[in-house]
């Protein structure tokens, strides 16, 4: 029995110290660039039970793994295409058992570059949709920043915060609706400040036909960008497609107060107060918006189109009046002063836009007024 006992010892420390030597072997292979050949004692040293559990081990399969990505020869690097994922998680893994801080001095700016190096493949492989391989890269990352001693993967731009929102564009770009919602929450909650995780969010909702969530999308939004005119353009056409005119005017109010100077919003509000017949008010803001920018063609053709109406509103009063009235003179003046007007706006936006819709205009007009030579040049 004693001789059994001792037999088995003697096959077992024969086990360990071989397996001990795949260690070496990974050194002495590594040393010598024979990549495939220490690949195999990596793989080997990493699943066995004398080996798997030693900080040692792992640091030096990390330095396997780091050698191959990081060889300028392409045979080289495809020994294996996950050599970046492999040597973060090596070198993870040894700092999670180097309980008596051995290796730390050693293994932290090799785990920063292979951090380094994971990120450039998750963003490889977002270019190609292996959104699942990209997501396992941005959870390595995760993982490897209680390591991140000297700030080194925080210079290299890799925080909590920004694989939150990788991992919220790659859930978007994989339709993974409920992950993407989950994260875009949690990028919210942090108030992280990327607009596009709001315009993202209102635009699935939109999809989805869920104008409520839109909405709050857009007003968490807003508190952070108050002056993004993609939110504000958003809300502005949930409301105009709700047919909420007057909530929609109050909000372009608030909005022009944040945003002044945007001819954009000054156009909106014209075309607004344009459908619901508050002619004064319009007028003000089309030529707010010229006044901001003068070659601002919405506007001016819109211009155009607001005087026009004006002077049909007056012609069809004059064309109501009995003969002879006392007002028959009055109504024509008013009606071609603004046909006049029409006239002016309509060929700034003619010189610009060409279109047939606009000629036609400008000729019937012109002819209405006797401006029969002018009426010539758009024929």
């Amino acid at each position: 029995m004693k001789k059994i006992t001792t037999l088995l010892f003697l096959f077992l420390s024969a086990i360990t110290f071989s397996q001990s030597i795949q260690v070496q072997n990974m050194i002495n292979y590594l040393r010598t660039k024979e990549f495939d050949k220490a690949k195999t004692a990596a793989d080997a040293a990493a699943v066995h039970e004398s080996t798997k559990g030693t900080a040692k081990m792992w640091m030096c399969r990390g330095n396997v793994y780091k050698g191959i990505y990081s060889d300028t020869s392409a045979k080289v690097r495809n020994i294996d295409m996950e050599a970046e994922e492999k040597a973060l998680d090596a070198y993870i893994n040894c700092l999670k058992l180097d309980k008596d801080v051995i290796y730390k001095d050693e293994v932290k700016g090799s785990l920063v570059q292979s951090a380094a190096a994971v990120k450039n493949k998750a963003n490889y492989y977002a270019q190609n949709k292996q959104y699942e391989n990209a997501l396992k890269c941005y959870d390595l990352l995760e993982t490897a920043l209680p390591f991140d001693f000297d700030q080194g993967m925080k210079r290299n731009n890799i925080t909590k915060e920004k694989i939150l929102y990788s991992k919220f564009d790659m859930y978007k770009y994989a339709a993974n609706k409920e992950k993407t919602k989950e994260y875009a929450n949690k990028l919210i909650e942090i108030k992280y400040k990327e607009p596009r995780i709001y315009t993202d969010m209102i635009r699935l909702s939109l999809l989805d036909k869920d104008t409520t969530s839109a909405l709050g999308y857009i007003e968490k939004g807003k508190i952070l960008f108050e002056d993004n005119m993609d939110l504000i353009g958003s809300e502005l056409d949930i409301y105009l497609a709700r047919k909420q005119t007057d909530v929609l005017k109050e909000k372009l109010k608030k909005a022009i107060e944040v945003s002044p100077d945007n001819e954009v919003m000054h156009l909106v509000l014209a075309n607004l107060y344009k459908s619901t017949n508050q002619f004064a008010d319009a007028e003000k803001e089309y030529l707010k918006a010229i006044e901001l920018k003068s070659d601002y063609e919405p506007a001016i053709y819109n211009l155009g189109v607001l005087y026009y109406s004006g002077g049909k509103e007056w012609n069809d009063k004059l064309n109501a009046l009995p003969m002879k009235d006392p007002k028959t003179k009055e109504y024509e003046t008013k009606s071609n002063d603004y046909f006049k007007k029409a006239i002016g706006y309509f060929e700034q936006s003619f010189e610009v836009t060409k279109d047939k819709k606009t000629k036609q205009l400008l000729r019937q007009l012109c002819l209405r007024l006797g401006e029969t030579e002018k009426a010539e040049k758009y024929k």
